[in-house]
């Protein structure tokens, strides 16, 4: 009896001992590993082989940007305040980039010319014969001499005239001058050659230490009113761009007319018109009437004076 039951004991523990009918009989799960494969695996693990493909949806976060990449450029064409700094007004131009000059009130607006800037020139063709001396005449409207030029010698090619008359004061703009060129051979012989005469409607000279910019003021204006012309919006943006090329201190303009209502009138039109074209510290701008009594309408002018 007491054979028996160890025998029974010991085919419980030691499953090696069974016959193999006893192995079969047992499940996959259980069996132990075979020697081929080198698997390890504990009793009671079930073991799944196979391949399939599986299809990851990753979905990526989008964040659109919430900035305006045209702000920058907005703020630098329509700033809605202005630094007053005087260097600004000799260095932004070499600075900026040409489509703002458009924009801003430092910058000057590209023009074409009209004025007469400095000295006035005179060419002259060759001569064949030697000239022993010889003298330009610059005449006004009426037929005076307004300046006189004479020289010794064969005369230069070109002669060039500082606009001002022979008391030294500047041409008047809105006039009509005429030139007259007259050589002279050891002979006394002359050879006269008339100018065609020149208009002129505005000029910008230096005076002293201050520069001045006159205009004819039937350039700007309707004849004896106070309506701008269609063609002053070039001159006047041309005449803003002297001031913002020359200007350190103060511009003080002058309107001149042979009315007092008149000269007042036309004053509160060109303060308003360069004071939208150009931006200058406080108290540094000021438009003063003048009105000249019998004065000729063709010599009324607008005379802007830089310091």
């Amino acid at each position: 009896m007491t054979l028996l039951i160890i025998a029974l004991l010991l085919n419980q523990v030691s499953p090696a001992a069974a016959g193999p009918e006893s192995t079969a009989a047992q499940p996959e799960s259980a069996a132990m590993p075979s020697a081929g494969t080198g698997d390890q695996h504990a009793i009671g693990e079930e073991v799944i082989k196979g391949e399939t493909e599986v299809k990851i949806e990753d979905m990526k976060p989008y964040f659109p940007p919430e900035i305006d990449p045209f702000s920058p450029v907005d703020d630098l064409l329509a700033p809605e305040s202005y630094v007053l700094d005087d260097a600004l007004y000799h260095s932004v131009d070499s600075m900026t980039i040409p489509q703002y000059f458009a924009h801003s009130s430092y910058l000057r607006i590209p023009t074409e010319r009209s004025f007469v800037y400095g000295d006035m020139m005179v060419f002259l063709p060759a001569f064949e014969r030697r000239v022993t001396n010889w003298d330009l005449q610059v005449s006004n409207s009426l037929g005076e001499t307004v300046r006189r030029i004479a020289r010794r010698g064969q005369p230069p090619a070109v002669i060039t005239w500082d606009g001002r008359t022979d008391a030294g004061e500047p041409i008047a703009p809105g006039e009509v001058y005429s030139f007259t060129f007259n050589a002279y051979d050891a002979q006394g012989n002359q050879t006269r050659i008339p100018g065609t005469p020149q208009r002129v409607n505005g000029i910008v000279q230096e005076v002293g230490d201050e520069w001045v910019v006159s205009i004819a003021a039937d350039r700007l204006f309707t004849e004896g009113g106070a309506q701008l012309l269609e063609q002053a919006a070039p001159r006047l943006d041309e005449a803003a761009n002297v001031v913002k090329e020359r200007f350190r201190q103060q511009v003080v303009v002058y309107v001149y007319t042979e009315q007092e209502r008149l000269s007042a009138e036309r004053c509160r039109v060109i303060e308003a018109e360069l004071s939208r074209r150009v931006v200058l510290p406080a108290g540094a701008f000021s438009v003063v009437p003048r009105f000249v009594p019998g004065l000729q309408p063709k010599l009324s002018k607008i005379e802007i004076r830089i310091l």
